[in-house]
């Protein structure tokens, strides 16, 4: 009897180590902090500008900051050039992202595959985006930059082409970056009331007045700023942050 007691009693404090072990992995899972990278995969579906895209999986749209670059605004020369090459590498076609952050306003900062290729390194090495050293040390980029400089590709052709963070910084508009904000709009209301309407190709909003408040493409509608940018809506500078 003795014996099986003694048998009883192991099988007991096993079976007490084991919760005891199984307990403290269950916790220290749930107290463990999430891996910083998320990946991901899904079909693009917009082309904002030439260095920011939408994805789609399923029914959820995810706005992608395209990390390590920035390409040139849409007002600046290349611009247009710019988006239209993104759309031409990526539209339509199947992603897989690999999130890095999120920036201030919602979006993803990620670098993004498409058929193999790099977008944020196809659009430095083709000379229609900067390599964003304040936000990247990426090696890749940087000599990528440096042989689209030699080549004279794409706005390296410019005898001397501005910055996209330049044109953002004299004309007050938001930074694309994941970082701060001109000290000209940091964060103040907007000098004209809405509602307001956004472009949804562009995915600028304006203010009554603006002479694009009316256009083809303007079929959302914000009562206020802060509804615009939740949606991943940036401003028109001349016409909704008019006091510069």
């Amino acid at each position: 009897m003795a014996g099986g007691s003694t048998k009883i009693n192991r099988c007991s404090a096993r079976l007490l180590a084991t919760v005891f072990v199984c307990a403290t992995l269950a916790a220290a899972a749930e107290t463990a902090p999430r891996p910083a990278l998320r990946q991901f995969s899904g079909v693009v579906t917009h082309i904002a500008d030439g260095d920011t895209l939408d994805v789609t999986i399923g029914q959820r749209v995810k706005r992608i900051r395209l990390d390590g670059i920035d390409a040139p605004e849409s007002g600046q020369p290349s611009g247009t050039r710019a988006r239209t090459y993104l759309r031409s590498l990526a539209f339509s076609q199947r992603a897989n992202v690999n999130v890095k952050s999120t920036d201030r306003w919602g979006r993803l900062v990620a670098r993004v595959t498409v058929g193999g290729k790099d977008l944020s390194e196809e659009m430095v090495a083709a000379g229609l985006a900067w390599h964003y050293v304040h936000y990247s040390s990426d090696p890749r980029l940087a000599s990528l930059e440096k042989q689209a400089r030699a080549r004279r590709a794409g706005l390296w052709a410019d005898a001397s082409p501005v910055a996209p963070w330049d044109a953002r910084r004299s004309s007050g508009t938001r930074s694309g970056s994941t970082g701060g904000t001109p000290a000209s709009r940091t964060r103040r209301a907007p000098d004209v009331p809405g509602p307001y309407h956004g472009n949804v190709s562009s995915h600028v909003y304006h203010a009554p007045g603006c002479q694009e408040y009316t256009c083809k493409n303007c079929l959302e509608v914000f009562t206020n700023w802060e509804q615009a940018e939740a949606a991943g809506y940036r401003p028109h500078a001349d016409c909704v942050f008019r006091n510069k």
